[in-house]
């Protein structure tokens, strides 16, 4: 029951010594929000268009620079293409020159033992 006050034990209440709750700048007191914080639809479009017109400049960069890197890679990769023909071709004539050397001496070497067989008969 002490929690209930009698009459005579309350007291007044000034209310201009309550603290007062903080005020946000964006009203200043009152009436129309400053417009500092807002744009016109018109000033947002013009907006867009500017960002969408740099956008469209930087992908026409990039696209300039990986064209460039394909055209690049392309002509390293015939290079290399050239190069191992080159060495294709340059492992066909050792072949040919291997095979000739190799029958030739296989020849040689039949005719020699053929010469040495008739001989030593």
């Amino acid at each position: 029951m002490r929690d209930i006050l009698q009459l005579h034990e309350s007291r007044s209440i000034n209310l201009n010594n309550l603290p007062k709750p903080p005020r946000s700048n964006d009203n200043d007191g009152g009436g129309e929000p400053p417009m500092a914080k807002y744009v016109t639809h018109e000033e947002l479009e013009l907006s867009n268009q500017k960002i969408l017109r740099e956008m469209d400049k930087q992908f026409n960069s990039l696209d300039k620079k990986l064209d460039k890197m394909s055209a690049n890679t392309d002509i390293k990769s015939e290079q290399i293409n050239t190069k191992f023909e080159q060495v294709n071709t340059k492992f066909e004539k050792q072949k040919v020159w291997f095979f000739t050397t190799g029958i030739s001496i296989v020849v040689a070497s039949c005719t020699i033992i053929g010469f040495l067989i008739k001989f030593f008969k």
